[in-house]
């Protein structure tokens, strides 16, 4: 008879590698997710001194006006969160085609945490158990998926930028081409079916949800 001994040693140090090769690969992304949460944190806390009419002014930036949720018409409530999500996405796209757009591009995520925090925030100062309750069920599920678009869009309008910048170096020494604008514009078309698709769950958690709340 074999026995055949199974040894879990190395696994958690397989699993750490494969971690650490994740974020090497990816460490973008992970930079943009910390602008990200940066911005919410700071947004959280500003909300202690914010009221609803600070909401209200930038509710065509962040689309906080949570208590229109209830009452808009589906049409309204989609065309409200992706134009939302659109102008952030449109500001990576004009950054990575800038030089310098690589390093605006973080001030965008951290704008885009900001009002999220806020909204979150205020929810939570002003209603506390049922705040956050509404927050999780009606805000953030779209805002999830809204906020993936960007950081892809963040990472894109990077990249581009940084070809853009390597172009400038090298073609002081030598000719090169330029990068191409149709894989771009294709990344950008993908990114913004993902901003189409939060726009599509806000509709529906709102609609199934926001009623259920007064506030």
């Amino acid at each position: 008879m074999i026995v055949v001994k199974h040894s879990f040693r190395h696994r958690p140090v397989i699993n750490s590698r494969i971690l650490l090769k994740a974020l090497r690969e990816n460490y973008v992304l992970v930079l943009f997710s910390l602008s990200l949460i940066i911005g919410m944190i700071f947004g959280a806390v500003f909300a202690r001194n914010a009221d609803f009419n600070a909401l209200n002014k930038l509710d065509f930036l962040f689309y906080s006006n949570y208590k229109a949720r209830a009452v808009q018409p589906i049409i309204s409530i989609f065309s409200a969160s992706f134009a939302s999500s659109f102008l952030f996405i449109l500001a990576c796209f004009l950054c990575g085609l800038s030089v310098w757009g690589m390093f605006i591009i973080p001030a965008v995520l951290f704008f885009r945490g900001f009002g999220l925090g806020l909204t979150s925030g205020y929810l939570y100062a002003a209603y506390g158990f049922m705040g956050v309750l509404f927050n999780l069920v009606v805000i953030l599920p779209g805002a999830f998926v809204c906020c993936l678009a960007i950081l892809l869009a963040a990472r894109e309008g990077t990249r581009f930028s940084r070809m853009i910048a390597s172009c400038s170096v090298v073609s002081q020494r030598g000719t090169i081409s330029p990068p191409k604008m149709k894989p771009y514009l294709l990344n950008f078309g993908v990114i913004l079916m993902v901003a189409f698709l939060a726009a599509v769950i806000d509709v529906i958690f709102s609609g199934c949800f926001a009623g259920m709340f007064s506030f």
